[in-house]
């Protein structure tokens, strides 16, 4: 059904926007997971790569991350960030 007539009990079901995006992640994981043979999810416990972590997660549960973490120490790094680096790699058994 394409379409629904007033008072009908149908719902048409369309993911939000931000539903589509996690979507693509998810699968964009799983190919990369697929096709290559040793890759790494860049990790460095900033905003961007705990979302990073975050999607990587949700597209493998509840089997473990195929890939492992690399972190790349730059030496520029807060303190407060790296520990909370270690606490969510040891958290999740990375």
């Amino acid at each position: 059904m394409s379409g629904s007539a007033p008072g009908s009990p149908y719902v048409p079901y369309a993911l939000s926007h931000l539903d589509v995006l996690e979507s693509e992640a998810v699968h964009v994981f799983r190919e990369v997971a697929g096709e290559f043979e040793r890759p790494v999810l860049l990790f460095s416990g900033g905003k961007d790569s705990i979302v990073m972590l975050h999607l990587a997660l949700k597209a493998f549960a509840p089997a473990p991350l195929p890939f492992a973490l690399l972190h790349v120490d730059t030496g520029h790094n807060f303190p407060e960030v790296l520990a909370y680096r270690d606490r969510v790699v040891a958290g999740h058994g990375l």
